[in-house]
């Protein structure tokens, strides 16, 4: 058994044996025949500074820094991105964050956002900064008092299994992007039928014969 390679042999001859002993006399086949397996099921990358740069740069992060910079040479937005590079080099389908806001400052924030928005995986938030999520997350779970309000697309359209919420018109609540600045939309105006126009017509020249005040905007419905 000193010489580490592979004899051709019929498949009744398969036997099994436990990791243990196979790795007590043949850990190096062992593990090459892990790193393949690897590779094949896409759970292992090989750790050279072409891959490394590549896989940074989706993150905003240039070759130069990534292989001549120290982390304690970072800013603070640099570090958000190379933690977030570190945490998807396997290339992951889910991350969670538990208070990933906590200790950032604003340009951090706006580099976490960006690097959350880049990434094609799911990703479960966990914060006390509603702020920071409203331009991000799909859909919240918010628990407070010890009950779970679910909210977002899937509840909202009627496509979860939950109870459904519908937002009140006039009852919107202001929106914030991820780097602090209010989000100002622009409801669409809702055209009507010809005979839905004629008639609000007749309605505002009544109102205007009993002296009520009728606004501008009225007259472009």
């Amino acid at each position: 058994m000193k010489n580490e390679r592979w004899t051709p042999m019929m498949s009744a001859d398969n036997a099994w044996l436990p990791r243990n002993e196979l790795l007590a006399s043949h850990q190096k086949m062992v593990a090459d025949v892990d790193m393949k397996e690897a590779l094949a099921s896409g759970q292992f990358r090989p750790l050279v500074r072409k891959e490394i740069e590549s896989h940074c740069a989706n993150f905003g992060l240039d070759a130069e820094l990534v292989s001549h910079s120290r982390m304690r040479g970072l800013s603070g937005g640099q570090r958000v991105k190379t933690v977030l590079a570190a945490c998807s080099w396997q290339r992951p389908h889910l991350i969670v964050l538990d208070e990933p806001t906590n200790y950032l400052d604003r340009d951090s924030l706006g580099a976490l956002s960006k690097a959350l928005k880049k990434f094609e995986g799911g990703v479960i938030i966990i914060t006390h900064s509603a702020e920071f999520t409203k331009d991000l997350t799909e859909e919240v779970w918010a628990v407070m008092d010890g009950k779970m309000t679910p909210s977002g697309h899937n509840w909202v359209q009627g496509q979860g299994s939950g109870p459904r919420l519908k937002a009140d018109d006039g009852d919107e609540e202001e929106k914030f992007d991820a780097m602090g600045n209010k989000i100002v939309t622009t409801k669409k105006k809702v055209k009507l039928s010809s005979s839905e126009a004629r008639k609000k017509k007749k309605e505002r020249m009544a109102r205007r014969k009993r002296g009520e005040e009728v606004f501008s905007d009225e007259d472009d419905l």
